[in-house]
């Protein structure tokens, strides 16, 4: 008797580790579509996305692509746009945010973005660019000056609504040499870079 109860007791046990698994087999497949349902609705908001942009930019100048670093190109109130973490595309306004929305609205045909206010235009940031590529081209400046010698790049960070200096060296030396030879504006705000090698 007592070996049947510890066989069904075995079985029983069998069984449950069985269900157990089956139950953790069918939360993981669960895991697994949920993880895929959500990549694939952030791809397609990606593809939205990516034609809201197409047709703000157009919006703003059929000739957009060639004009994409013009200044002029841009309305005062633009801050730059980018596509969120969940593929959602985001609009920054330097004014008031429901008039721009509204603006954006019209233009796009649609409301399927956010607006976000920032302080400074992507306009003024690309006159901040139009600075330091003056500095780079100038043919005047000696090609051992120090910020050209540390100068890693630039660009504007739509995100973070500054015009970020790449340095090889973060020393104030280099820093006070930007400043003065290059722009001492207050948008630009300095990260440590590499160069990039050239193949």
């Amino acid at each position: 008797m007592m070996k049947s109860t510890n066989y069904i007791f075995l079985l029983l046990i069998i069984v449950i580790l069985s269900s157990c698994n089956q139950q953790k087999s069918n939360n993981t497949n669960s895991n697994l579509d949920s993880n895929s349902s959500e990549v694939n609705v952030i791809k397609q908001n990606n593809q939205v996305a990516l034609e809201l942009h197409d047709k703000l930019m157009n919006h703003f100048s059929r000739d957009w692509m060639e004009r994409e670093s013009d200044p002029d190109l841009y309305p005062n109130y633009y801050g730059g746009s980018f596509i969120d973490n969940n593929g959602v595309f985001v609009i920054t306004v330097t004014q008031n945010t429901e008039n721009a929305k509204e603006l954006l609205k019209e233009a796009l045909e649609t409301d399927n973005f956010k607006v976000e206010s920032v302080r400074y235009s992507y306009k003024e940031m690309l006159r901040v660019m139009d600075s330091i590529d003056e500095f780079l081209v100038d043919s005047s400046i000696s090609s051992d000056h120090i910020v050209l010698v540390h100068f890693a790049g630039a660009y504007p960070d739509v995100m973070e609504n500054r015009v970020k200096v790449l340095l090889t060296d973060m020393n104030q030396n280099i820093i006070s040499s930007f400043k003065r030879d290059v722009t001492n504006s207050q948008l630009v705000i300095f990260e440590q870079g590499e160069i990039p090698e050239l193949y």
